[in-house]
């Protein structure tokens, strides 16, 4: 093993010069002393199907990843009639209201007793789930409801394009709009460069630096597939496929500073002036008291009128009971319960795209993830806790995180691996990820011991080393930090003494906690618009899945 000092900072952080600038950080960054160790590269076995010839973002792939078990996932709302009707309520996180619509008008609904022709007794049970799960369930074939609201049509494409039999039972629960959120100073300062804003003013104020559009992953997040396929329809509304709609997207893309993995990333981003537009769903919008004040709503793209769709080949009764929950619905009072809570606002908007269908839908998430980092190569730095008070459990599911990464990462990123108990080793130094690269990845992560104290920032610290010296050799990577921890520090320089520093840097950084510290993981994940993920759930593998397909 090799060992030796980096001078990474001598100086106690009390002393540093404030604020941390272009001139000064490396100095700063050279004025404190961290222990570093470069253990021998062992390598360790791949699991078969790693990176074979199946799309390692394929969640019907059968390699090493199992959806959760819905049992996960208990019923909001538990129908008990003779013939029950199961729909799923996908959501997205940005405070969307469908889930209380639909909860409210079920449990209503059933409060009424309904027949049908058969004097069966109908009922409805509702199950919430994140989007991109309830999608996945029913593409892999985990799991059919009979019933599924999608947040607007293309989903009911996308299913159809995976071989799933859908039926459109009504194109509109509750109205609702997707649009472009941008701050109220802002807004009135392009209107003074640009005249009345429209898309494609924003288009040319984007491209010009003037304004900076933020939007979430399309693979994950209906609003931010909506928003993708809406702008290569602006650029060629007859063929948003084209060269033309596709070169132009290119060109938008490479001037947007951030692809969220969430809502709630996208708004942190917009507080820290990271962004000062991003997309969002009209209902979410009107039921955030600071965004309906302070920031303009521009309407754009298809409309999110959350359609309902039976799942399979119903039987004659279940449809029977579908098409009485879809005509109760829409009954005034239900309505306007749905209007209360925020829906029904853009009643008049017709929606700017007519091509989503035959196909397209999986055409453009093949291009996007092509076009996400626009043309830079992602470096990823993972960070693993593997002090005391990870032994156990803890360290055996932060090895098993790791490993279930692995087969989300593409061989064209580049990979390092860091771990830290009183002092810090670089396990793996940066590296293309290639077999040979995931091999000795594989036997840095079952060599993890726990033992000794917790220098956590000491190790965030040496990351973002290693990934300016990526930096130095090449300036247009998309670099990313994964720190996996419980989230407590015994050891090292403190998170007040690294804030400004790690904040200067702005590698986005996203935390895995077991049975973790939350408040800790969640400061350090918001300090540079990353996010807090909680492995103590059951279906971590397919959290990480949603993380590394969105930023990987």
């Amino acid at each position: 093993m090799r060992k030796f000092i980096a001078v990474l900072l001598a100086l106690a952080m009390t002393f540093m010069p404030e604020p941390v600038t272009a001139e000064n950080a490396e100095e700063v960054m050279s004025s404190f002393r961290i222990s570093v160790n470069y253990p021998d590269l062992v390598k360790g076995e791949v699991p078969e199907g790693i990176h074979d010839d199946a799309d390692p973002s394929d969640v019907l792939g059968d390699f090493m990843f199992e959806m959760p078990s819905i049992s996960n996932y208990p019923l909001n709302v538990e129908g008990n009639g003779d013939v029950d009707i199961e729909i799923f309520v996908p959501q997205e996180d940005n405070g969307s209201g469908i889930l209380d619509f639909v909860t409210h008008a079920a449990s209503s609904f059933n409060a009424k007793q309904y027949t049908l022709e058969s004097s069966e007794t109908v009922s409805i049970s509702v199950r919430s789930l994140e989007a991109s799960l309830a999608e996945d369930y029913i593409l892999s074939g985990s799991y059919y409801p009979e019933g599924y609201i999608a947040s607007n049509e293309m989903y009911g494409c996308l299913m159809e394009e995976n071989g799933i039999e859908v039926s459109l039972v009504a194109p509109r629960t509750v109205g609702n709009t997707m649009g472009i959120v941008l701050e109220k100073s802002k807004y009135d300062e392009l209107c003074g460069k640009y005249g009345e804003l429209d898309i494609a003013k924003i288009v040319e104020a984007n491209a010009n630096g003037d304004v900076s559009v933020g939007y979430t992953n399309p693979t994950n997040n209906p609003t931010g597939l909506n928003f993708v396929i809406s702008m290569l329809s602006y650029f060629d509304a007859s063929n948003p496929m084209s060269m033309e709609a596709t070169t132009d997207f290119s060109n938008f893309q490479n001037a947007v500073p951030m692809v969220s993995y969430s809502t709630s990333q996208m708004i942190s981003a917009v507080q820290t002036g990271k962004i000062d537009a991003f997309v969002l769903e009209r209902q979410a919008y009107e039921n955030d008291a600071n965004l309906s004040t302070s920031f303009v709503f521009m309407t754009f793209g298809v409309r999110h009128d959350n359609p309902l769709y039976a799942i399979g080949n119903l039987e004659a009764e279940e449809t029977e009971a579908m098409n009485l929950f879809k005509d109760y619905i829409q009954q005034a009072d239900i309505q306007q319960y749905a209007t209360e809570l925020g829906f029904n606002k853009d009643d008049a908007y017709v929606s700017t795209v007519s091509q989503y269908s035959g196909g397209m839908i999986s055409t453009v998430l093949e291009f996007w993830k092509t076009e996400k980092s626009s043309g830079k190569q992602i470096v990823a730095v993972f960070v693993a806790d593997k002090s005391g008070s990870m032994d156990g459990r803890k360290l055996e599911a932060l090895q098993n995180s790791l490993k279930t990464a692995m087969q989300f990462v593409g061989e064209d990123c580049k990979v390092g691996l860091v771990s830290y108990a009183s002092d810090v080793d670089v396990d793996l130094p940066i590296g293309e990820f290639t077999y040979e690269q995931q091999e000795y990845f594989i036997g840095a992560v079952e060599g993890l011991d726990a033992r000794g104290g917790t220098a956590t920032n000491d190790a965030l610290l040496i990351a973002i080393r290693l990934i300016n010296d990526e930096m130095a050799v090449n300036p247009e990577i998309k670099p990313i930090i994964i720190l996996l921890s419980d989230g407590e520090t015994s050891g090292g320089y403190s998170f007040s003494s690294v804030k400004e520093l790690i904040d200067f840097y702005d590698y986005p950084i996203y935390t895995i906690g077991y049975e973790a510290n939350v408040r800790e993981l969640e400061k350090i994940a918001s300090l540079n618009n990353g996010a807090f993920i909680d492995a103590s759930s059951d279906d971590i593998s397919y959290i990480l899945k949603t993380l590394f397909d969105a930023e990987m």
